[in-house]
């Protein structure tokens, strides 16, 4: 049995992979314990066993009932296995770092564990830092009873908290990298999955995903645009003449993954 601690785990994913492989899901489930106990010569209660050498012994069964709760942790175990159980073209699939064979033998919806290392977007490392420089900032203000921030420094940390408000409550972007640097996997984790703090998410990990799609060489992912829901819009022809030519973020918080790279859905990061 393999022990894991989780960082990171979906279990909306895992419900919906249990209940295809059980055909239900459950939360719950209940246990019959028997405990034996024998006596030589005993009192009256239980059975009565009579030995080769005339002694007498008593036995006595004690029932108990119970109901357990379903882990988030056994649920995983279970979908890992039924993953390392299938077909060998099914099976989940081990790496530490990826050859271009391998990586061209990949193909949309292998599931794969990987060991990487992870990190957040630029404009999520960034945005996140700065905000810690101003909340210490305050915390030394309030000791000290002197500023710390001028007006230009000020107007940054308002900017940059605007930009951490444009990406509040939608999935955080993630590259986890392999140690070689070669073949990265760019994921989007939802925020309500995490099992650990932010700070402490960061590092070395094992990932457990499955492939959307690949990103061949000369292709590109772009994170956290600020504009990437307005170029989605449907805008006729006089609309995109108005709009700014240059819609790409700023060099400082510009992020972008180079294929060849994976995209994947993250089911579990542990270590």
């Amino acid at each position: 049995m393999k022990l894991r601690n989780f960082m990171y785990l979906n279990t909306k994913i895992l419900e919906d992979y249990i209940s295809v492989i059980d055909g239900f899901t459950y939360d719950e489930e209940s246990q019959e314990i028997q405990n034996v106990n024998e006596k030589t010569l005993g009192g009256s209660a239980g059975v009565k066993i009579i030995f080769g050498n005339g002694e007498i012994a008593t036995k006595k069964v004690d029932e108990v009932k119970r109901s357990v709760h379903i882990s988030d942790a056994a649920k995983f175990d279970k979908v890992f296995k039924y993953l390392q159980s299938g077909d060998e073209d099914e099976q989940v699939k081990y790496y530490e770092f990826l050859t271009e064979e391998e990586f061209n033998s990949l193909h949309r919806d292998d599931f794969l564990e990987v060991l990487v290392t992870s990190r957040f977007s630029k404009m999520k490392e960034l945005t996140d830092s700065v905000m810690k420089v101003a909340d210490l900032a305050k915390v030394i203000q309030i000791i000290t009873d002197e500023e710390i921030l001028d007006k230009k420094a000020k107007e940054a940390v308002d900017g940059f908290s605007a930009l951490g408000q444009l990406r509040e409550g939608k999935e955080i972007s993630c590259v986890f990298n392999f140690e070689d640097g070669k073949y990265p996997l760019v994921a989007y984790l939802d925020q309500s999955y995490f099992r650990c703090s932010e700070d402490n998410f960061v590092g070395e990990s094992y990932l457990l995903c499955k492939i959307i799609r690949k990103v061949q060489k000369g292709q590109s992912v772009k994170l956290d645009e600020i504009f990437g829901d307005v170029k989605k819009l449907p805008l006729n022809r006089e609309q995109r003449r108005k709009m700014p030519k240059n819609m790409d973020n700023p060099k400082e918080i510009k992020d972008v993954v180079k294929g060849p790279a994976l995209i994947v859905i993250p089911i579990a990061v542990y270590q």
